[in-house]
């Protein structure tokens, strides 16, 4: 079984879509910001007059053979690899959850214009757009995320039950 990608670690961001990579996680290693030590997400809200909120997530996924991961160990996939995956995730108009250090965002999809790429000899760096394409709700905890996934039957002992689960 592959294991599964770690925040900080072997990534910096989190893709999951139930359609991709058969429902597991995928993670990325963003471009480092410039103003600060590790890599960024940018997150803006759009509030319509009639109350509707619209989540809009940014960052910049770099993508290279023998890339290192935040902690410094190679990066397990290739370049190629990664180009694929992103492209497929990028191809889901809906359903998409997109995990940060600040906790999950769910119904997540890409609007419009959702990627601007930049390909070099070395590297690839592409910048993305998702939003919030259903009702728009707070990250939630990943633990949360993770562990709200059905069980088999019987289910774990660690299984979440119908009051501590999150619906997906």
């Amino acid at each position: 079984m592959t294991s599964l990608p770690i925040l900080g670690a072997d990534c910096d961001l989190i893709l999951v879509h139930p359609s991709i990579n058969s429902g597991v996680p995928y993670g990325f290693v963003l471009t480092p910001d410039p103003n600060h030590k590790t890599s960024a997400v940018s997150v803006q809200r759009e509030i319509t007059p009639e109350g509707v909120t619209t989540v809009y997530l940014f960052f910049t996924v770099i993508l290279a053979d023998e890339l290192k991961n935040p902690d410094g160990s190679e990066h397990s996939a290739t370049r190629a690899a990664m180009y694929s995956m992103l492209l497929d995730f990028l191809g889901q108009s809906e359903g998409l959850s997109v995990v940060t250090v600040l906790g999950t965002w769910t119904g997540i999809g890409p609007l419009g214009h959702s990627a601007t790429e930049l390909h070099l000899v070395n590297g690839s760096y592409i910048s993305v757009k998702l939003g919030s394409v259903s009702t728009y709700h707070p990250p939630v905890s990943s633990t949360l995320f993770f562990g709200s996934l059905w069980q088999p039957t019987p289910p774990g002992e660690t299984a979440f039950t119908w009051e501590t689960s999150l619906w997906r």
